[in-house]
């Protein structure tokens, strides 16, 4: 029997006011559809759903596990199932207890059920009001840490917005019939005096469009990459800039590469200096060349593990090999400006032909065929659901994507990256070479000083309260 230890303040990054605000603004990047909820698809989705719904367990800045909506789990069946008990004063914000059974109905509603089997779960099973089986693919010795990520986060379906678990309540007021304007979307303490009230603020709920402005009006949060908004708030007096963990990393896979990889080639990598030359020329913000260690050359620690607990995902069916019609496209998703920069850069790069220079050189050596064919290379942005169905086939000549840079379980990363691009499996121990790191990006948090707290966990998600004691940065390097 494994008790989780009492739960641990979020690793925090910022102290807020010393006493307690009323309202706190934070300005959206994006705007928030209640349809995706409870799991994110932008990252304004994300930041808000952190604040309304919560996972079975979460999992600090520093990595180490803390009880959520469960406070106590045990393994079974050798690995195969994991057993978590309840809180039992968990309530939706209806007054509802939250039961196992919600669970079962959340993880199994048509928008939630693809995240969850994409995981390795194979089934959900409640065993008693307060009890709840998760059934696994593959043995897993020690906890499952992926179920503290988003997509596992739970909550009750129907109406407008699905019930969530946390302190504070969505409320939504009718919006305008004016497709220009959007309400603001209120947090509101569900005792009363939980804390402050958060204030969401989406593209079109303000008068103004401009960061700038907001920062100097309604706005106390406002995460951002934007270099000039960045500039702008750390010369202002009343604004204090923190960058925040370095999550993600951009990388380029490549059809033609993996074939000769195939073949018995061993194609050359991108260097630091073309990686850092990528960073300074085609991302705008916070952004490095890409720095080791990768978790996915882990992959042959994770193929003998997998090996000796009877996982299949490590040795899933080839399906074709992936070729070019003579369209060369890098595609990358339409709505991601990082991977268009980097993309848009690559093809510039490309069509200046190996002999033009050192870093157009190295470029066409990690890629076969980078320049050939009777139609010109392209940099083509298309939709989330266009990008998912032609990544996993390889129907493309080349993507860039983004990889969580701290998964919270490396093994289940390789898995699931090899769920979605399907032509990266059985490549044993070149499966790491398949991959071409180019950059890894951060966002920075821009408070007005004396109103917000900040707080981050280990997948990155942020947490805003009225204040914070005893302040500390994340671990160096995160």
């Amino acid at each position: 029997m494994e008790t989780g230890p009492a739960r641990a303040p979020d690793c925090a990054v910022l102290a807020g006011a010393e006493e307690q605000p009323d309202t706190i603004s934070i300005a959206l990047a994006g705007n928030v559809d209640p349809r995706n909820a409870p799991v994110p698809r932008n990252d304004s989705e994300r930041i808000l759903f952190s604040h309304l719904y919560e996972t079975l367990i979460t999992i600090d800045c520093e990595g180490k596990v803390h009880p959520g909506l469960a406070t106590e789990w045990y393994d079974g069946d050798g690995g195969k199932r994991w057993t978590f008990r309840l809180r039992r004063d968990a309530r939706f914000w209806d007054g509802s207890l939250v039961t196992s059974r919600d669970i079962v109905d959340c993880w199994q509603s048509a928008a939630i059920e693809p995240f969850i089997w994409e995981a390795g779960v194979d089934s959900v099973a409640a065993a008693g009001k307060n009890t709840i089986n998760i059934y696994f693919s593959n043995q897993r010795e020690e906890l499952p840490r992926e179920l503290s990520a988003p997509s596992f986060a739970v909550a009750k379906i129907g109406g407008r917005w699905p019930l969530g678990s946390t302190p504070g309540s969505i409320n939504i007021e009718p919006m305008h019939s004016s497709l220009m304007y959007r309400r603001p979307l209120t947090v509101t303490p569900v005792s009363g005096d939980g804390g402050p009230v958060l204030v969401f603020l989406e593209p079109g709920s303000s008068t103004t469009f401009d960061s700038r402005d907001l920062l100097e009006g309604q706005a106390d949060v406002l995460i951002t990459r934007d270099p000039d908004v960045i500039e702008y708030a750390s010369a202002r007096q009343h604004l204090e800039t923190i960058p925040l963990p370095w999550l993600r990393t951009y990388v380029l896979l490549s059809t033609t590469r993996v074939l000769e990889i195939r073949l018995g080639d061993s194609p050359s990598g991108l260097g630091r200096q073309f990686t850092d030359d990528l960073a300074r020329d085609a991302v705008p913000g916070l952004s490095r060349g890409h720095e080791t260690p990768d978790w996915w050359n882990r992959i042959n620690w994770c193929a003998a593990m997998a090996e000796g607990a009877g996982w299949k995902e490590f040795s899933a069916p080839y399906v074709h090999v992936p070729s070019s019609d003579g369209t060369r496209r890098i595609v990358f998703d339409e709505n991601d400006p990082v991977a268009r920069g980097l993309a848009e850069r690559i093809v510039a790069l490309g069509a200046a032909g190996p002999g033009s220079s050192p870093g157009e050189a190295n470029l066409a050596a990690a890629i076969p065929d980078l320049a050939e064919g009777p139609v010109s290379l392209s940099a083509t942005g298309i939709t989330e659901t266009e990008l998912a169905a032609s990544l996993r086939e390889g129907d493309d000549f080349a993507y860039v994507i983004w990889l969580p840079l701290h998964p919270s379980d490396p093994c289940t990363g390789i898995m699931r990256l090899v769920h979605r691009v399907n032509w990266l499996s059985q490549l044993g121990d070149d499966f790491a070479d398949a991959l071409l790191p180019l950059v890894d990006t951060r966002s920075c948090a821009i408070v007005r000083k004396g109103t917000a707290g900040l707080s981050i966990d280990w997948s990155g998600n942020i947490y805003i309260t009225g204040a914070l004691d005893r302040p500390s940065m994340p671990p160096p390097g995160r």
